[in-house]
């Protein structure tokens, strides 16, 4: 890349962030001053500085502040969002900020996780402590090669330090090849780290992967193998097997587990706290270290940190699919039902407007995904006093009342959790099995959360749709619907239908124009782009 070679030079601007504090914590501390890596790394505490710089890196301006979620939002048919954003009505195109960044966002944090892993070999002190730090580099380079693969399909595998006096050409490597080393990383990193936040771990480094982690994260990677991606059904059985160690740690340890309360893993002020966040991007309401999610998807004007949009909803056609009772859409707890903007107006999701409350306005706004969906409101009056109503169903997942300005919210947006883990197991089980008793063991402790009946008596077709629309029901607005639908090989038709048209080529996401400049072995871009 022309413009890594720059930024892998100063890759280690700086080690401020405290060891043996949680990452949350960590990317509190302050930049004080420069240190050369060759003369840095000399100590396990040291190395722990090095692997904590490695986590604050992913919330960045190229990653999860904004364009990481953002090249992703628009892509499925759950969410309603205005036309200018994630590629609008057409989809995402080539030279766009949100596509380009976030692939030198994520080789970035390898680069961080390269360093690490190297400098491992050579620093002194606990054994174990330095071997811990490996693991979480593993699984941090592995989640980074992941999230390139499934976004830009080839990508080059660069798996050592950056040394200056080596070309920076490296050409891509197959897709084949770039699963296998994430499944490698995995499993070294599933290998060393803890089980549970204790002993090696402690209660302060919360937020740091896990063994349960590393073996959700790759029961997620060996269904994207099995699926349409590489179509090598014979993963399948491996899903199991990696979900299945999920769910034995949780039964022998009690971590992972469900939140009895389905929104309590939102909650900001606690969720770095919630044993079934299995890996999230560590937020803080630091300048620059909190992602823009909550001004996204709050109503229009509701907090003053950096103002709010209204810009993301759910969108009627989905919340009308799911089954009545089910918590995960219940007005009040995971829907705005009222809410009042900076102005003090009171408003109201239409069908939540008061008893006695009189029309002296019908709002006028448009179709779903018809270039912006509109914003109008139906206005009303009740004792005397003015109020609002609003058709948009806004979700209360990312909410941060205490947020001091767009980038600085403490919202985590979430990687991996155990509800996903589960909902991995029921789909891979009955891929293999056919609907045994550990898939609808898998999918109805999910549903029983969600205040909904167990299921029963379904043939391998009919639980094989149950598992994907509960998938879609349980991690709606997670950024996990794209990648699930294009495993399954029905995005393109499922955005077509969605009113949201897409082409063959946008299954994956052009390369930044910036390593096809810098690196003499790319010489194309994705085809389509």
């Amino acid at each position: 890349m022309k413009h890594a070679k720059k930024i892998f030079a100063i890759a280690l601007t700086a080690f401020t962030l405290g060891a043996g504090m949680s990452c949350k914590k960590a990317l509190e501390e302050k930049v004080y001053d420069f240190k050369d890596p060759e003369a840095f790394y000399e100590t396990d505490q040291e190395l722990l500085l090095g692997v904590n710089g490695v986590y604050k890196n992913l919330m960045t301006w190229d990653l999860w502040i904004s364009p990481a979620w953002s090249a992703v939002i628009g892509e499925d048919d759950d969410l309603l969002l205005e036309n200018w954003l994630a590629g609008g009505y057409s989809g995402n195109q080539a030279g766009q900020w949100y596509i380009q960044r976030p692939w030198t966002g994520f080789y970035y944090v390898v680069q961080r996780a390269n360093l690490v892993l190297k400098y491992a070999a050579q620093v002194s002190g606990n054994a174990e402590l330095i071997s811990r730090i490996k693991g979480e580099a593993h699984f941090l380079r592995a989640y980074c090669y992941f999230e390139l693969v499934r976004r830009y399909g080839d990508v080059p595998l660069r798996l050592e330090a950056y040394d200056p006096s080596q070309s920076m050409d490296i050409a891509r490597s197959p897709v084949a090849d770039v699963y296998a080393q994430v499944v490698a990383d995995l499993q070294q990193a599933a290998d060393i780290l803890p089980e549970t936040y204790s002993g090696n771990y402690s209660a302060s480094d919360r937020g740091r992967p896990t063994k349960a982690a590393a073996m959700g994260m790759l029961a997620k990677v060996y269904m994207h193998m099995a699926g349409d991606e590489l179509k090598q059904p014979q993963y399948y059985a491996r899903a199991v097997a990696a979900a299945q160690a999920v769910v034995d740690m949780a039964n022998a340890n009690g971590y992972p587990a469900l939140e009895t309360d389905y929104m309590k893993i939102f909650d900001e002020p606690t969720q770095h706290l919630s044993n079934e966040i299995l890996f999230a991007i560590p937020a803080t309401h630091s300048p620059n270290q909190g992602s823009e999610l909550p001004g996204y998807f709050s109503p229009q004007g509701f907090y003053s940190g950096g103002g709010s949009g209204g810009f993301v909803s759910v969108r009627t056609d989905f919340v009308n699919t799911f089954e009545a009772g089910d918590k995960r859409v219940a007005f009040g707890s995971a829907i705005w039902s009222a809410w009042k903007d900076q102005g003090g107006s009171t408003f109201y999701h239409i069908s939540q407007v008061p008893a006695g409350a009189v029309l002296t306005n019908t709002g006028t706004w448009g179709q779903e995904y018809d270039g912006g969906g509109g914003y109008g409101q139906n206005t009303y009056t009740l004792n005397g006093s003015t109020i609002y109503g609003s058709p948009r169903y806004y979700s209360l997942k990312y909410t941060d009342p205490n947020a001091q300005a767009k980038d600085e919210n403490g919202n985590d947006p979430i990687i991996l959790r155990y509800a996903d883990v589960l909902l991995l197991l029921a789909e891979a089980e009955n891929e293999v099995n056919g609907p045994t008793a550990v898939a609808y063991n898998a999918i109805n402790a999910v549903r029983a959360r969600a205040g909904l009946a167990p299921l029963s008596g379904l043939d391998k077709s009919a639980f094989r749709q149950k598992v994907r629309d509960e998938r879609r029901f349980e991690l709606y607005g997670e950024f996990q619907r794209r990648w699930d639908l294009v495993r399954w090989g029905t995005w393109l038709q499922t955005m077509n239908d969605a009113g949201r048209p897409r082409q063959a080529y946008q299954k994956l996401y052009p390369i930044a124009q910036e390593e096809i400049a810098g690196n003499k072995l790319i010489e194309t871009n994705n085809p389509g782009y």
